[in-house]
């Protein structure tokens, strides 16, 4: 009875969504956030995975299109062995950047309402023994991400990846410093301080296609908070890890960001999702 009972405590915990191996999809409802929003969900899982395997969360661009992400990522997990979870918050829930890449923090006070916060629930629904995921996320996906670092510094994420986002939340929590407000900045935001000391600690990697320098991309927000960032998403993205740098020097908190240039990439999502895969599974 004795190993009997070892060998159960040796398999890994059953997961409330077991996740099919190769292409599938499910639907997830946020009980703990908004289960009148519901999630589909894009996986991959290569047959050599079991429930075990680390867990990668792959947050699409401005068209949500989730399950092509998760296509693009599926050479890079059979290669590393890791599972793919594209969540898609499709627009007739989600509309616009407020709810989506600014993560619903002004209309909902509550965080578990927060669209960042479905991540975790959705960790939850699908872990087993994994204490950790990681997240990556392309242009809007990558406002996601940088955001979700910002409001939720103490999620479970082993390494955060924005890739090429366009426009940032500036880690700014002095009003007196800041060239604009909220969303623009940390000024009159739910959270402050606190939270971005929290966030400059964390394993966060800001990756920039050194081709992404159109100032009339497609979908390259031209509004006067984000022009004031820079012309492009690439000088957009260097102005904002060295607001970084310096918030961390003038709060004297460690610094655990890291900035990436991709070299001849533009804003394609499929080369940056190679490049990051290669960073957190390989050999950068």
């Amino acid at each position: 009875m004795l190993a009997i009972l070892l060998a159960a405590a040796a398999l890994p915990a059953a997961a409330a969504i077991d996740i099919q191996p190769g292409k599938s999809s499910f639907e997830f409802v946020d009980s703990r956030g908004r289960p009148d929003r519901p999630i589909e969900v894009y996986t991959y899982r290569p047959a050599a995975c079991d429930a075990s395997c680390p867990l990668q969360f792959v947050i699409a661009g401005v068209h949500r299109d989730a399950n092509v992400y998760r296509d693009s990522w599926a050479a890079a997990a059979d290669r590393y062995r890791f599972v793919v979870l594209a969540p898609e918050f499709p627009a007739r829930y989600w509309p616009h950047a407020a709810a989506y890449n600014l993560g619903d923090v002004k209309a909902e006070s509550d965080p578990a309402k927060w669209t960042f916060s479905a991540i975790e629930h959705l960790f939850d629904a699908v872990r087993t023994t994994q204490a950790g995921y990681a997240i990556f996320g392309h242009s809007a996906g990558g406002q996601f991400v940088h955001r979700m670092l910002l409001f939720l510094p103490d999620n479970r994420a082993t390494v955060m990846v924005s890739a090429n986002p366009g426009w940032y939340t500036m880690p700014e929590w002095r009003k007196a410093d800041a060239k604009d407000p909220f969303p623009y900045s940390l000024v009159d935001a739910r959270v402050g301080e606190s939270e971005l000391k929290r966030a400059l600690g964390r394993r966060y990697v800001l990756m920039l296609g050194t081709s992404d320098v159109d100032p009339d991309a497609d979908y390259l927000s031209k509004t006067p908070g984000a022009e004031r960032e820079g012309a492009s998403r690439y000088e957009r993205g260097h102005n904002f890890f060295k607001a970084a740098a310096a918030s961390a020097k003038a709060l004297g908190v460690p610094f655990g960001w890291k900035l990436v240039d991709v070299p001849g990439v533009a804003h394609q999502g499929s080369a940056m999702g190679r490049r990051a895969a290669d960073l957190i599974y390989g050999n950068p």
